[in-house]
């Protein structure tokens, strides 16, 4: 029974984009750098695994110019999708030989890609949880960017290089940290669930489930001990979890302060973002930034240049306090707010800045000093 099928070009390879971000260089077994395609008179299954993120789209038949044959087959993925890309059709044809190689042509040209053993391929369960949640794909979205830039890229301590997903009841808790910096997301959920949920979803993962989403529709969370599945749309991306507890950060973040300090978000951002263009080691660049009752003034230097800025700022302490940080830290932490206003609080030179949005209770973060003495 020979697969064939004939199918728009842009359907084709909008299915294999998403499915190919599953693959990975460290694959292990050869039949997981193919494409599996599963063709039944329903529609196209387009999957590809490299075992701990499975990535599957399903096209409708109504979607499908031809289904001829039902059929699978694992394909070879190295140029796949550059040959689909390039061809000069808009329609295109599948058609499996009978050697066990797939045959992609359309009236003036014809590619023969060789198939890996399909037996091979193994079955990877996608399958509904006890555990289901529902978010906005929007809300999803946001979440995960307001707070995995804060991600450790750090293989020491693996479980920070992943997302912490905490659910309590009805409200969600997103947390990333590289014991640096920490960015925590809040988000309420329509349901409540019954048991309590600490996860930590891998780095990779989580960028391309990133690129995955868009701002509209619903996203489905089936939640598992060992893993998670997102249905969106057409498409199921499940992910192995990284494996123990995730460091409780509760307690690193104060409940009183000696400074709030309230600044205009843009100004801040542009004065640090200028303060810090004569660094040339972009990984130290550190800022001191000195609070003078209304007056905040930043500085930076290199072993051959200086710079000043300096603004107004609203403060609840008249004390003169100085303190240093990351520019790049600051700037990373910032960008992700989408507020006028944000209220910077401090307790002292040697203790974390707590970083908040005005318009957002939702998210906070944190970035630790650095020592200059």
């Amino acid at each position: 029974k020979n697969m064939k099928f004939t199918i728009n070009k842009n359907i084709i390879v909008e299915a294999l984009s998403n499915a190919v971000r599953a693959l990975s260089t460290k694959i292990t077994i050869p039949v997981l750098n193919g494409i599996l395609l599963n063709l039944t008179n329903d529609g196209l299954e387009v999957q590809a695994s490299d075992s701990e993120l499975t990535i599957k789209t399903t096209i409708e038949a109504k979607n499908i110019v031809n289904i001829e044959k039902e059929g699978r087959a694992v394909l070879q993925s190295r140029c796949l999708l550059e040959i689909i890309r390039k061809m000069p059709s808009e329609i295109i044809n599948f058609e499996l030989t009978e050697n066990n190689n797939i045959k992609i042509y359309s009236d003036i040209n014809e590619y023969i890609i060789e198939c890996y053993n399909i037996g091979e391929y193994p079955n990877i369960a996608l399958e509904k949880s006890q555990n289901t949640i529902y978010l906005e794909s929007k809300i999803l979205k946001e979440m995960i960017n307001q707070t995995s830039y804060a991600m450790s890229m750090q293989e020491v301590r693996p479980l920070l290089t992943g997302l912490n997903l905490k659910i309590n009841g009805d409200i969600l808790e997103c947390t990333a940290t590289d014991s640096y910096r920490l960015s925590k997301k809040t988000v309420k959920l329509k349901d409540s669930i019954n048991s309590n949920i600490n996860i930590v979803i891998p780095g990779k993962s989580v960028n391309e489930l990133v690129y995955i989403l868009k701002d509209e529709g619903n996203v489905e969370i089936d939640l598992f001990k060992n893993k998670v599945l997102f249905h969106y749309n057409n498409i199921l991306f499940q992910t192995a979890l990284l494996n123990g507890t995730y460091p409780d950060t509760s307690n690193y973040i104060p409940k009183d302060f000696n400074y709030m300090i309230n600044l205009n978000l843009k100004e801040f951002y542009s004065a640090i973002d200028r303060a810090s263009t004569i660094m040339v080691s972009k990984d130290k660049n550190i800022i001191k930034m000195v609070i003078d009752n209304k007056k905040m003034t930043l500085f930076a230097a290199s072993s051959d240049s200086k710079s000043k800025e300096e603004l107004t700022i609203d403060s609840n302490n008249k004390e003169k306090l100085e303190i240093s940080y990351s520019s790049k830290y600051m700037l990373d932490a910032l960008k992700v707010l989408d507020s006028e206003n944000i209220i910077l609080l401090i307790n002292g030179d040697d203790k974390p800045i707590i970083i908040n949005s005005v318009d957002d209770d939702t998210i906070i973060e944190l970035i630790l000093p650095i020592k200059t003495y």
